[in-house]
């Protein structure tokens, strides 16, 4: 068998993905429930709960246009199929960067994302990694080595990962919220291009 099932029932081909597999609606449900680190942080900390923070450094930090914000959300999309392999693990699985890349084109071709992710790629990748020094900050135990990949990398002061209110959100809450944003910037999306189209 070389298929998942996902929350919907659909069935994705993990050797041949397809794109008509892919819904927002299991993207969300997957990330939700999806931890990052490995479960290592100090509270759970979904793969949802960290698109959404990419998307508020975009937002505040880099003024990106509707289809960046959309990509920033869906930086992480794919890995409601493949899951959240920290990366010391994926250098150590061969073939692994076809793999995720592979998923990457097809949840980028669903949600017509190519070429937002061209355009705004360095942007959502300095938003990725402010996210990761933000996160390693407030969430994971102190000390031990510099991570190479944060070198010159500040967190953002403005959030506190560990507020009770944030923290205290479930994953169906963080399913939702994800949800609605991914809806009303698609919707926004939608608008600007008609509004283009128009005559």
């Amino acid at each position: 068998m070389t298929w998942i099932m996902t929350a919907s029932g659909q069935q994705m081909d993990m050797r041949f993905p397809r794109q008509g597999a892919v819904l927002a609606a299991d993207i969300a449900h997957h990330l939700a429930q999806l931890n990052r680190f490995n479960g290592a942080a100090v509270r759970p900390y979904s793969v949802a709960e960290h698109s959404l923070l990419v998307l508020e450094i975009v937002e505040r930090m880099f003024q990106l246009d509707v289809h960046g914000r959309l990509y920033a959300l869906m930086h992480d999309a794919h890995e409601a199929y493949t899951q959240d392999v920290t990366s010391p693990a994926k250098a150590e699985i061969d073939g692994w960067h076809a793999f995720e890349a592979k998923h990457q084109r097809t949840v980028r071709s669903a949600f017509a994302l190519h070429s937002a992710a061209f355009v705004h790629a360095e942007a959502v990748h300095q938003a990725d990694l402010i996210a990761l020094a933000t996160e390693r900050a407030q969430l994971l135990p102190p000390g031990g080595p510099q991570w190479e990949v944060l070198q010159g990398i500040e967190p953002v002061g403005w959030i506190d990962l560990m507020d009770r209110g944030r923290a205290g959100l479930s994953w169906l809450d963080w399913r939702q919220a994800w949800l609605d944003h991914y809806e009303g910037l698609d919707h926004a999306r939608n608008a600007s291009v008609f509004a283009v189209a128009q005559p």
